[in-house]
């Protein structure tokens, strides 16, 4: 069981022989922290701030941006992030039908969605 304190906002965690502390269920539900959560320890002189480390979230077109989109499909695109070349040969051989495709020049642009 976590010790309350007279101070709002404060809370109080005992330090085991491992070295752990379990952090009071009320600052868990606040800044969301679940298992696998990782935290920052800051060190500010005599003072430790933990501090939860999000994961930096980029658009769309932030993480394609560095594409020379000219000429090349989103399907072509993708299908050189899985297969080497020699695979690409033969999946460009095989049936399959029409298909749509949609150019990332196109899906930069706002013109197509997928």
């Amino acid at each position: 069981m976590t010790p309350k304190t007279a101070e709002p906002g404060v809370h109080q965690a005992k330090v085991t022989s491992k070295g752990q502390v379990t952090i009071p269920k009320a600052v868990r539900d606040r800044l969301n922290l679940q298992e696998g959560s990782i935290l920052n320890f800051i060190e500010e002189g005599e003072t430790v701030i933990l501090q939860p480390q999000r994961r930096a979230r980029r658009s769309f077109h932030e993480a394609i941006g560095t594409l020379d989109p000219e000429g090349m499909t989103a399907d072509e695109y993708v299908s050189s992030l899985r297969h080497g070349p020699g695979d690409r040969e033969a999946l460009q051989s095989g049936g399959g039908g029409p298909k749509r495709v949609v150019r990332i020049s196109d899906l930069l642009m706002g013109r197509e969605q997928l």
